[in-house]
C-alpha cells in the first residue's frame, strides 16, 4: 500500500511497517515509536489499537495519530484500501495528526 501512495504522491512521507525493524513490535511499543516520530499509524487493527490509544491519553501521553482501515475492506481488496487512503491524503494529508483518530 505504501508503495503504491508513494507512486501516487510522491512528496507524502509514507513507509510500510514491513520496511523497518518495527514488524513485530508490540502495540504499546509501536505507538511509543511512532508517537516519538510523529508518525501517524494506518491499521487494520480495530479491536486492540483503540483500548492501547487510549490507555496512553489516560497516562498523560501522546500518539503519533491513527487511522483505522473499517471492515468494510475486504482483506485481500488493495486497490480500494489505496484509493481510499489516496482520498484521505486529499482531504486531510495536510492536517497534525497527532492525538487525532480517523476512519476510512
Amino acid at each position: 500500500i505504501a508503495q503504491a501512495i508513494r507512486r501516487q504522491v510522491p512528496d507524502f512521507d509514507i513507509q510500510s511497517i514491513h520496511q523497518t525493524n518495527w514488524g513485530g513490535s508490540l502495540d504499546p511499543v509501536l505507538l511509543e515509536i511512532l508517537d516519538a516520530q510523529q508518525t501517524t499509524l494506518l491499521t487494520r487493527d480495530v479491536n486492540s489499537i483503540p483500548d492501547f490509544v487510549k490507555a496512553r491519553l489516560a497516562d498523560g501521553k501522546t500518539h503519533g495519530g491513527v487511522v483505522y482501515v473499517g471492515g468494510g475492506y475486504r482483506q485481500n481488496d488493495s486497490r480500494a484500501v489505496i484509493r481510499a487512503v489516496l482520498k484521505f491524503i486529499k482531504a486531510h494529508g495536510d492536517e497534525d495528526w497527532s492525538c487525532r483518530e480517523g476512519w476510512l
